[in-house]
């Protein structure tokens, strides 16, 4: 089930995006805010797959409210929906997966809806092969990071990827993720470049360990890696470095 929350101040819009994602199979409206700061409570809370936001949000608005979504957890899906049609720029820099203006037809709201089931399930692989010796060979190494009182030591070529969650610094393993207190660019000095790639302003990924990319949105693309069904988001801009380091080869 896709959960989706709708961020909108007309209450006859936020009634109408209700009534159209409720009838599309696999999707749950599970709340409704009709401002910036009480959207981003919910999304703390409810933590749903996608947040639908109008760019001219009281308290707060659309563009800052996708910005701290991104940083509580940049996995969700943004979707904005508004009137005004000169913020388009400004909303995939903050890695909005679809952009609707008004007055939009109901059948472009399920059109998006239904890219997003195709992305969930993983359909549309971009690249499926990595070449073997694009990333080089790496060498063993471990790093210390500090969790509460603790301190831990990990090895760097067992991590996914690292990213921010709920205002925490979360390290992916295969197996397990760890929540820190470190920042995202502390720990990028310490890695070895050799195989950690800066993919988006959230995400620091193993390239050793990536299985597949896929297209997310307009602009954008997700990681999949090996022994894992997390996934971790890559800019357009970074895929063109990606391309530049790496050797892919598109199917």
């Amino acid at each position: 089930m896709i959960t989706v929350l709708i961020a909108e101040d007309d209450p006859s819009m936020r009634h109408i995006l209700n009534k159209t994602l409720s009838q599309i199979p696999g999707v749950k409206v599970v709340g409704e805010a009709a401002d910036g700061l009480t959207a981003l409570t919910m999304v703390e809370n409810l933590k749903p797959r996608v947040v639908f936001i109008d760019i001219d949000l009281p308290q707060k608005n659309g563009l800052d409210l996708a910005r701290e979504i991104c940083d509580i957890n940049p996995q969700t899906i943004l979707v904005f929906a508004t009137a005004y049609d000169d913020y388009t720029q400004e909303a995939f820099e903050v890695y909005a997966f679809d952009y609707l203006v008004k007055p939009y037809k109901l059948g472009r709201i399920k059109k998006t809806m239904e890219r997003i089931k195709q992305l969930e399930l993983r359909r549309t692989p971009l690249a499926n092969y990595l070449h073997p010796n694009a990333i080089g060979d790496g060498t063993s190494s471990r790093i210390v990071v500090r969790q509460n009182e603790r301190l831990l030591f990990l090895d760097t070529k067992e991590m996914l990827f690292i990213t921010k969650e709920d205002r925490k610094t979360v390290i992916y393993f295969p197996k397990q993720q760890i929540s820190i207190m470190e920042n995202l660019e502390d720990i990028e000095k310490r890695l070895p470049n050799s195989i950690f790639f800066r993919s988006h302003r959230s995400y620091i990924v193993n390239l050793a360990l990536i299985k597949k990319i896929f297209p997310y949105g307009r602009k954008g693309y997700e990681i999949a890696f090996a022994e894992s069904k997390e996934t971790a988001l890559l800019t357009s801009e970074r895929f063109k470095a990606l391309e530049k380091r790496l050797k892919l080869v598109i199917s």
